[in-house]
């Protein structure tokens, strides 16, 4: 998994590209950290576009990077959920608990403080 952290609209994007899994969802986090951790920190928006795989580890990571958000009083959207991805977060349920945008584009409008 490698993830890449780009400002776009007043807004942080750590884009996801690879398996989101019990061996990367530590990294996921700890980048999570690094951004929260920033003097100035601001919304973020987690992209899952190329994001190949998630597993148990990977849904933990996006609850606690919630968790978090909601601790550090950090806006926190979720965007390009798709596939099997979609569709794990919808069985689990977790796509009723956790913030997911359609899009890009909506998350950053959906972002609230």
């Amino acid at each position: 998994m490698e993830t890449e952290l780009t400002q776009k609209n007043g807004a942080w994007v750590l884009s996801v590209e690879g398996d989101v899994d019990l061996y990367s969802a530590p990294a996921l986090h700890r980048s999570w950290l690094d951004h929260a951790q920033r003097p100035g920190s601001g919304p973020l928006v987690l992209d899952l576009t190329g994001a190949s795989y998630l597993d148990s580890s990977g849904i933990g990571v996006l609850m606690q990077i919630l968790a978090d958000s909601r601790d550090k009083k950090i806006p926190f959207r979720l965007c390009g959920v798709h596939g099997m991805i979609g569709k794990l977060l919808r069985l689990s349920r977790m796509d009723s608990v956790l913030p997911i945008s359609g899009s890009l584009e909506d998350a950053l409008k959906n972002l609230k403080p």
